[in-house]
């Protein structure tokens, strides 16, 4: 009899609403007897190399993966790397999922790179895919795709369901919702700070994550970094006088010293921070709520980090070590730190750093805090540390802070490598032997004023 093909689940079910959505991240695998499968993200257009193009390319993943040859608009890719081409230019032959023999497309499935040329696949050979093929595949590609996405820091288990068909359903569930999530590289720090609030445990994505949104119009239909962040922090808590809180209720976030509120969205780029460009799928956001005075954060992502780490500190999950202030506007040291906080946050990006604002608008009064978190790419051994650059105007002087925050144990050797490379040796140093520049300042002025009476 043949093959009962799978049709309870539709992988390649789309909806009008996924045109024009970022394409899931390419996952690489190794090559099969000399097959290297490469598709394309583009559904009707995947193709793949040919066995005679990829016998060279075999166990070459990476090299690949580097190469900077980009596929063609219709869908086609180049050889590995520049070398293997002229090598292999008689035999490169792109072909399409279409084109898979229907024998070997459940094998080539077994080691696709992407939930995209798994869709394909299934395209072009429905009756190929039954559930106890399609099984297997689905998780081990889950587990590839959890791994490039987040690395060790997030984790999400298979359904422990009794019907292997409840359990692609679910599996198919997250396989969507994390390769047509979006950007998610902009959430590393503050799943390194999750990190740290559960006790260096790794988060943990269940099906209440993957069930927050009723349907994948709700889903596709919220703004990028908010539906990424309902996933992650569901069903995370904090602790409030002892008692676990949720961190996020509906949109409404808690923040340790101003409670919940649910942070409104800005539709244009924000006039206090006018040189960083508008992101809709990470729009700006005010925190009126938060503070009588007003708060404001460049995008959605500096609000959540913000909030993140006042649970951090608050709940001594890191230390407070250093803190320097100046207030003496000449000195090389205080434009250094002005030179950091007008700096792009691209910039930092450089020294590893996640960089989350805020800014307090007011006529009177301005104020522009800035977190520099450095995590384990930075400090190794699972430690973090965050710099904090602080600008409070005031009427009649205008001070910088900076304070030091880690999670590395005395004598805070890699924290201090990490603050010199970032702050400079000048203003780093003083920072560290904590050489504040506001008594010397109000000195020089008193012996000013002596010798002027004199």
């Amino acid at each position: 009899m043949p093959k009962e093909p799978l049709v309870v689940v539709r992988l390649s079910e789309r909806e009008e609403e996924h045109q024009g959505q970022p394409s899931n991240q390419d996952v690489g695998f190794p090559a099969l007897s000399g097959v290297l499968v490469r598709f394309s993200d583009r559904g009707k257009g995947s193709a793949i190399m040919s066995a005679a193009a990829a016998d060279g390319a075999a166990g070459s993943v990476a090299d690949e993966q580097s190469s900077s040859a980009a596929p063609a608009a219709n869908g086609a890719v180049s050889a590995p790397s520049a070398n293997h081409h002229h090598q292999h230019q008689q035999h490169d032959r792109l072909i399409s999922a279409a084109d898979v023999p229907q024998d070997v497309a459940p094998t080539v499935a077994e080691y696709v790179r992407s939930y995209s040329q798994l869709e394909a696949l299934i395209d072009a050979h429905p009756t190929q895919f039954t559930a106890a093929v399609l099984l297997p595949i689905l998780i081990r590609l889950l587990a590839v795709v959890v791994d490039a996405i987040f690395g060790p820091l997030v984790e999400v288990p298979i359904p422990q369901l009794t019907q292997s068909v409840s359990i692609i359903v679910a599996a198919t569930r997250r396989l969507f919702m994390l390769t047509r999530g979006g950007d998610w590289a902009r959430w590393r720090p503050h799943l390194e700070m999750l990190y740290l609030l559960q006790g260096n445990r790794p988060l943990v994505l269940g099906d209440d994550n993957f069930g927050i949104f009723g349907s994948r119009a709700a889903f596709i239909g919220e703004t990028e970094a908010v539906r990424q962040w309902k996933m992650l922090s569901w069903g995370v808590t904090v602790a409030v006088r002892g008692q676990g809180r949720q961190l996020m209720n509906g949109n409404g976030i808690l923040d340790r010293q101003n409670g919940r509120s649910v942070p409104p969205l800005m539709a244009s780029a924000s006039p206090v921070f006018p040189h960083v460009p508008f992101d809709p799928a990470d729009p700006p956001t005010e925190l009126s709520a938060f503070d009588a005075l007003g708060l404001t954060c460049p995008n959605y992502t500096s609000m959540a980090g913000r909030v993140l780490f006042s649970w951090l500190f608050g709940g001594d999950h890191i230390r407070r070590i250093k803190s320097w202030c100046s207030d003496s506007p000449a000195s090389a040291a205080f434009q250094r730190v002005c030179e950091l906080l007008s700096a792009p946050p691209s910039d930092a990006a450089q020294w590893g750093a996640g960089v989350f604002d805020k800014k307090r608008p007011c006529s009177d009064r301005e104020g522009h805090r800035r977190l520099m978190v450095l995590g384990i790419e930075t400090m190794g051994d699972g430690h973090m540390a965050v710099i904090e650059l602080i600008q409070l105007e005031f009427i009649r002087q205008s001070p910088r802070y900076v304070v030091i925050w880690t999670t590395e144990s005395a004598p805070h050797d890699k924290t201090c490598t990490v603050v010199m490379r970032v702050l400079g040796d000048h203003l780093g140093g003083k920072v560290w032997r904590e050489e504040n520049e506001e008594k010397e300042h109000r000195r020089a002025t008193a012996n000013t004023r002596r010798c002027t009476i004199m």
